[in-house]
């Protein structure tokens, strides 16, 4: 099943370079060795964001594990003690914590919540590249619903492939499973409508890449709604392409740590019908101005510095 884990690390390096996503992307390679063939292929990892320091020496980060019936050759509780070389950093492991253990079943058939809308926020740098009319990718700072929850392809012999959320689903959930999902879920995005978030804007930005080379992204948070009167299967199938996004990220590079996101403010059907729900009576009145409050000013006198 998809496993995400938090890792709380002691970095042992007195002095070190920033961390770069190469250098993560080279040490979940090994813990997570693929076999020859498929080394350059899709892995089967999401990296949620790079190593982020919250005290002196201690650091957090968030892996995720997408392959619903292989398990990982290395578990990260099994190198708790054990220094861990990302570039110049020495991290030790000091705990691990399990955060997700739900199967693509159960995430496809009960998500947790059935949502109207929801606010997503990232956590790291989102490459999002669409294909031109003449063949080649553009970087896109404001994608659509569609791109941003990912594709599916079907290769010779009819597996599914793919990227993003919707692209998980294809590679690792059960077949009986994931057909019907994957048929119903593009009505599901055709409806969905992409509103910006005023608390976090979207921006452009450069992310220092391998070979000295620029990473073109994008960050900050946008607001993704159903229709009202929208029934409770497409409901459904929107909070579990939120529980998904959260696992497996978004655009490129996710496996070096890009594309991570927070999925924030998720709102019902109830809560929407609770928040139209006209005031009582009394409530709707309207109220009278504050009656004029007549005083005296009298000089006074002060000796020290008024600051304004």
């Amino acid at each position: 099943m998809p496993r995400r884990w938090t890792l709380v690390l002691r970095d042992h390096a007195d002095a070190a370079r920033p961390v770069r996503a190469v250098d993560c992307h080279g040490l979940l390679n090994s813990w997570w060795p693929q076999p020859g063939p498929e080394h350059g292929a899709a892995k089967k990892w999401a990296m949620n964001g790079w190593p982020q320091p919250i005290a002196d020496r201690l650091w957090v980060w968030s892996l995720t594990w997408l392959d619903d019936e292989s398990p990982p050759g290395t578990d990260p509780a099994d190198l708790i003690g054990r220094v861990q070389r990302v570039g110049d950093h020495l991290f030790e492991p000091l705990s691990v914590t399990a955060v997700h253990v739900r199967g693509y079943a159960a995430i496809l058939a009960h998500p947790q919540r059935a949502p109207v809308s929801a606010t997503l926020h990232t956590l790291s740098p989102v490459v999002s590249l669409a294909r031109n009319y003449d063949g080649e990718d553009s970087f896109q700072a404001w994608p659509g619903p569609r791109l941003l929850f990912g594709v599916v392809h079907r290769a010779s012999g009819g597996v599914l492939g793919g990227s993003g959320a919707v692209g998980a689903v294809a590679r690792f959930a059960p077949r009986e499973v994931a057909e019907p999902w994957l048929r119903r879920i593009d009505d599901v995005t055709a409806r969905l409508r992409r509103a910006p978030d005023d608390s976090a804007p979207i921006r452009a930005t450069e992310h220092p890449g391998p070979a000295g080379r620029t990473v073109p992204g994008w960050e900050g948070g946008l607001r993704l709604s159903l229709p009202h009167g929208s029934d409770g299967e497409r409901l459904a199938d929107f909070g579990a392409l939120l529980e998904l996004v959260e696992l497996t990220g978004v655009g490129k590079y996710t496996a070096q740590g890009f594309g991570a996101l927070r999925v924030d403010t998720l709102t019902t059907g109830r809560e929407v019908a609770a928040g139209r729900r006209r005031p009582p009576a009394r409530d709707r009145r309207r109220s009278r101005p504050p009656r004029p409050v007549y005083a005296e000013y009298q000089e006074q006198e002060f000796d020290g510095l008024l600051f304004d």
